[in-house]
């Protein structure tokens, strides 16, 4: 992130959002990437806010389980493995208290998820997530029906019922849903449209990739302002790759702004903070949905010279 450059903000943004600490037992099973690690390699990889030491230690005191008993660090996994990991002292990170409620009916709920907040329960949250904090609202059997990354903000549709549900995701499947993003990216590029179908594959952990093993991934571009070293560019992703609309911006030489996961010279970076990307529109002819949001208010003055 350039020098002088603050985090992104929106006008739908509240103070922020701290739990007390309480105990936990977090439960999860080994999957294909996971096969053949040990236990402390694999903690090291899936959990990297955590280090090494850390995770040793933790697997020392017997607070580190497989399969119902006390694990080593040696221990081989394989794939199917349940891991248990007791911590009696859960201190999540603080999110940003602006969860809102935008539209509701008897079928769906059309929420403004701010960043850096996770959408679902896993590894440094549990209570600081959307679903945690729309439960805790009165909002109980919810359906997740997209993704939306932690460090992004915007839009994101709820199913309140299974019939709704399961009928919007056959839309998201078949590709059948029309999403718009906004981002501010480094770089100012010569064309005011172009496209990146570059495939994307998990790398390691958290990150992917750009690669012709990969899924397939069609992203279009729109420029909307030309600043001094930044543009802000509409996206629409064809497909709904994890990173998808990331990894392109990257590729075409124009990384988000304040996303380190993806900048050159930041590959071993963690990305802690929200970046300059907002799912701004969702559209879907078929259930009468189409919603909107506006650009950020203070997205423009990113466009100026650093001072």
């Amino acid at each position: 992130m350039s020098a002088g450059l603050h985090q992104p903000e929106s006008d739908l943004y509240s103070p922020v959002r701290i739990v007390r600490p309480y105990a936990h037992t977090y439960a999860f099973r080994v999957k294909a990437d996971g096969h053949g690690l040990s236990i402390l390699d694999f903690l090291c990889e899936r959990f990297p806010f955590r280090s090494k030491h850390a995770w040793k230690a933790r697997i020392e005191n017997g607070r580190i389980e497989r399969n119902g008993h006390p694990g080593t660090e040696t221990d081989i996994l394989a794939q199917g493995d349940e891991i248990r990991h007791f911590n009696p002292h859960v201190t999540e990170p603080s999110v940003p208290d602006g969860v809102k409620v935008l539209s509701e009916t008897d079928s769906y709920l059309l929420v403004f998820k701010p960043a850096p907040m996770p959408v679902h329960p896993g590894g440094r949250y549990y209570r600081n997530t959307l679903t945690a904090i729309l439960d805790e609202s009165g909002y109980s059997g919810l359906h997740v029906l997209h993704r939306l990354d932690s460090v992004t903000s915007g839009l994101m549709l709820i199913g309140k019922t299974p019939e709704f549900s399961r009928e919007a995701g056959r839309l998201f499947t078949e590709g059948r849903v029309h999403k718009t993003y906004y981002a501010l990216a480094e770089g100012c590029p010569e064309q005011e449209t172009f496209s990146c179908d570059r495939p994307v594959l998990r790398d390691r952990g958290f990150r992917f990739r750009c690669d012709d093993a990969g899924k397939s991934a069609l992203t279009h571009f729109r420029v909307i302002e030309k600043g001094h070293e930044r543009s802000l560019i509409e996206c629409k992703p064809v497909t709904g790759r994890t990173h998808q609309i990331r990894l392109h911006l990257a590729h075409a030489g124009l990384p988000v702004t304040g996303d380190l996961v993806y900048q050159p010279g930041f590959e071993q970076a963690l990305q802690h903070s929200a970046i300059f990307l907002q799912s701004s529109g969702l559209r879907i002819p078929e259930l009468g949905i189409d919603a909107s949001l506006a650009v950020p208010s203070l997205w423009k003055s990113y466009l100026l010279p650093d001072s």
